[in-house]
This record gives structure tokens, C-alpha cells and sequence, in this order.
């Protein structure tokens, strides 16, 4: 085999086999190593967005039941969408479990779990929480039943009667409620393609429940992440990254992040839906506290219909909450090289820190991405945008990862609502805090937020 030269970016035919099997071009190839070898200048952050500067407050009065009306108009006409990124599985929910159960004393872990060791600080809170938690098992089984599993098909709450619900058919409650009752809602996920079953599953055992209880019809549907998005890393010589520490073994091919998904709406443009409403999957709340998040949906989707009349790109309304501390990318005044100010969601990955002037910028931010947005995607004319046409490609993520005990540099998309809807017209609007419930771990499951109150009366309308 001619051993790779410079000019094929250490790529040999082998590799370009591998490659276009995968649906990666050549082209695209060599240009992901060249960001990983050469990465581009970080983002240019102006100032933060603030209140009175690119946030606004939410509608109110008069004007905010127009906007929610138009919102649940477009819901109820089948021009709004709810799209759910739910691959994720819920490793990282249960990883202090895990460690604690793993760092027990000798023996059987089921039973450390099950007894709470009261050594143990993290099987100790477990044990305090456990009443509060939509679980009907000890630990040990609970690790084992649900630890792979995606984080929607996970419990989230549990209801007086018994009656549990997953995060999944948390968003085909407060979809119905966006609705208003009658017609159809049309929900979103990317899945994994190995936990499609379990989806679909669940999806034909309780949709037709929901459907009786709500009125409504629910139009599901599910895709994956497209191979073809999936890039490739350099070894710590600048190597392309290899399954083995040998230049004739395949190349490690991963997924290429969240920004993969822009081809998943995408799709959802070429179907004629009109506006995408993004959520977090785990960012759901008791039914009986959905209120004030069905409002902010319909007023957004009201909103982002009036900015799509006008707008001569891809635009979006996107609802932010004060930080409180709280980790992500946030909105901000980004700098592009014509020298003008737009608005921006920014990761911090996105910022170099190192610079004093943008890291007090940073430190001057006040709000926080907390990925709820309606998104216009279609021309006025009803045409779909070609969303790729407003990719900001220098917004890619460069990661330190390892695979194997080895070291890598790997790439990852621009974000999908970072670099990859950079060139988007955006409205930034505050929201109000209790619409942010995420669960990151299991312990999130036992606070007061997601615990649906004795006495609570369900009229189908999520308040």
C-alpha cells in the first residue's frame, strides 16, 4: 500500500473507500482535517445580549393573546412542529449512582443500593429521595433497567393514582395543550437507530390513551442521524485517527454533534411545516405546571410567524432565562467579518477565554440558552430555505476525546443552534424561570418541580 502523503491529508484509498461508504465526500474529509490541523479564529463577541439591548420581554396584554392565538392557529392548521433531539441516553443521569455503587463495600452492589448505605453521601441522598422518584424498583435494578436507555423513554413523573409518565409523553401532553384541543399535533424525535423499537413501542401503547384524552390526533414521527454527518480526528501526531495504532487499519469515524441534526429539519422544511419548535427532551415538567410553558410556545410560534412574513432568511424567536450560574451558551452580539453586530447564541467552547476583553464580556452576560425557540423555515412564498446556505462552517467544535486508552482530536458540527443557524435572522425574548426544569441527574426527578402535587386536577389543557 503507497503510504499517504501530505497533499492526500494522510488519507489512502482505503480510507477514501471507507469514506464514501460512510456517505463522507473526499472533499468534506480533507476539509475536516484541515480545521482540525488549522482551527478557525473563535468568535468575536461584541457584548452580551441584555435586557433593553437584543432581549426583549415576553408579550403581554392584548398584543400576547393575539400572538398566542396565531400560535395555536398555526399549531392547530399543521404548519407547527415540535422537534426533539432524543437520542441521548441517560448514562449521565445515573453516573453518581453508579460511582457510589461501584466504590461500595465488597459484595453484591444491588444490595448496597437497595439499603441506602448511609456511608455513602450520594447512596444516602438516593435513599432520601427515593420517595419523590417515579421508580418502582430498588437501585440495582433500576441501574440495570434503565442506565442505556435514551433519557426519553426514562420515568419522569409519577402522578396521584399511580399513573407515570416518560419524559417522551410529557411532550405529547404539552404538544396537545400548544394545540388547544381538536386537529392534529405533529411531534418530532431523533432517536437512535438501535433504540427505534423501544420508541415505537411505547409510542403504539399509550398514543391512543392521550389521543381519547386530549381530542386530538398526534402525527409522530422519527429519524436518525445521518452517517454522512459523522467526521473523522487526528491522533496526537496529527495523524488521521485509526481503530488501531497502525496506518493500515479503518479510520474512526464519529458522530459529528448535535449540529448533525440541521439535515433532520431540514427534512421537516421539505415536508411544508412552517415554523420547528425546538425543546430539550428533558426539559419537561408535570402536566399540572405546563402552563405557563404552553403559553410561551404559542406566543413564540406567534411571533416567529410575523418575523417570517418579512424576513428574507431563515429566522427564529428564541426564549432565554436568566443565568443563575447555570453552564451553556447564552445570547450575545457577535461581530462578523463585514464588521457588523447580529445576534448570536455562543457556546462557551465558541469564546477564547484566554483574551481578557472577551471574557468580560462573558462575565457581563445575563441570560441563558435554555434551547426553546420556534424556528421559520420556509420562504414567504412557502418555498424551503436551503438551511446549509446559512452555516457559519468556522463555528465548528474542536473536542479532546480518547478511544482505546489513546488520546484524540476530534471534530464536531457547528452547533445546531449555535454555528449552524449563525446566519439566521434572531429575536432573543425572556422568559419566565419555571419554564426551565431540566433533569441532568436523577436527584433533578425528586425536586419540587417535578413533583405533580396530591390533589392536582388534570383538565387537559396542561393547567
Amino acid at each position: 500500500m503507497r503510504p499517504p502523503t501530505a497533499a492526500d491529508g494522510g488519507l489512502h484509498a482505503a480510507d477514501r473507500e471507507q469514506l464514501e461508504g460512510h456517505g463522507i465526500g473526499v472533499e468534506e474529509a480533507l476539509r475536516q482535517l484541515a480545521i482540525l490541523r488549522d482551527p478557525p479564529p473563535k468568535a468575536a463577541l461584541a457584548r452580551p445580549a441584555v435586557p433593553g439591548d437584543g432581549v426583549d420581554p415576553l408579550p403581554a396584554g392584548p398584543r400576547a393573546n393575539r400572538l398566542a392565538d396565531a400560535g395555536r392557529s398555526a399549531a392547530r392548521s399543521g404548519d407547527l412542529v415540535r422537534f426533539v433531539p432524543a437520542s441521548g441516553a441517560a448514562s449521565r443521569l445515573f453516573a453518581e449512582l453508579r460511582a457510589a455503587v461501584a466504590g461500595g463495600e465488597p459484595g453484591d452492589p444491588g444490595d448496597v443500593g437497595d439499603r441506602g448505605d448511609a456511608g455513602d453521601p450520594v447512596l444516602g441522598r438516593f435513599e432520601k429521595a427515593r420517595r419523590h422518584l417515579p421508580f418502582d424498583a430498588g437501585l440495582a435494578e433500576i441501574l440495570e433497567r434503565y442506565g442505556d436507555t435514551p433519557k426519553a423513554l426514562i420515568p419522569f413523573h409519577r402522578y396521584p393514582g399511580g399513573e407515570v409518565r416518560t419524559a417522551l409523553e410529557e411532550h405529547l401532553v404539552e404538544a396537545a395543550a400548544v394545540l388547544g384541543g381538536g386537529g392534529s399535533a405533529a411531534l418530532h424525535f431523533s432517536v437512535a437507530s438501535t433504540h427505534r423499537p423501544a420508541f415505537e413501542a411505547l409510542l403504539g401503547e399509550r398514543l391512543p390513551a392521550l389521543e381519547r384524552r386530549f381530542g386530538c390526533r398526534f402525527e409522530i414521527s422519527l429519524s436518525h442521524q445521518s452517517p454522512a454527518t459523522d467526521s473523522i480526528a487526528l491522533d496526537r501526531r496529527d495523524r488521521p485517527f485509526r481503530l488501531a495504532d497502525d496506518p493500515a487499519a479503518p479510520l474512526l469515524v464519529r458522530p459529528g454533534g448535535h449540529g448533525a441534526l440541521l439535515r433532520n429539519v431540514q427534512a421537516l422544511a421539505d415536508r411544508g411545516f412552517g415554523l420547528v419548535a425546538m425543546k430539550n427532551v428533558d426539559n419537561m415538567q408535570p402536566e399540572p405546571f405546563q402552563g405557563p410553558a404552553v403559553r410561551a410556545f404559542r406566543i413564540l410560534a406567534g411571533m416567529a410567524r410575523e418575523m417570517a412574513r418579512r424576513a428574507d432568511r431563515p429566522s427564529r424567536v428564541c426564549g432565554v432565562v436568566p443565568t443563575l450560574g447555570t453552564a451553556g451558551g447564552g445570547p450575545f452580539w457577535v461581530r462578523d467579518e463585514a464588521g457588523e453586530d447580529r445576534l448570536q447564541i455562543v457556546e462557551t467552547s465558541q469564546m477564547d477565554l484566554d483574551d481578557a476583553e472577551q471574557s468580560a464580556i462573558l462575565q457581563r452576560s445575563t441570560h441563558f440558552n435554555p434551547v426553546f425557540m420556534v424556528c421559520a423555515v420556509l420562504r414567504p412564498g412557502g418555498e424551503p430555505y436551503r438551511l446549509e446556505d446559512y452555516v457559519d462552517r468556522d463555528a465548528s467544535f474542536l473536542v479532546r476525546k480518547s478511544h482505546g486508552g489513546r488520546a484524540l482530536r476530534a471534530l464536531e458540527r457547528p452547533g445546531l443552534w449555535n454555528g449552524s443557524m449563525a446566519g439566521w435572522e434572531t429575536r432573543f425574548v425572556e422568559l419566565p424561570g419555571e419554564v426551565y426544569t431540566p433533569v441532568k441527574t436523577v436527584f433533578d426527578l425528586a425536586g419540587e418541580e417535578h413533583r405533580c402535587p396530591a390533589g392536582a386536577i388534570l383538565d387537559g389543557d396542561g393547567r
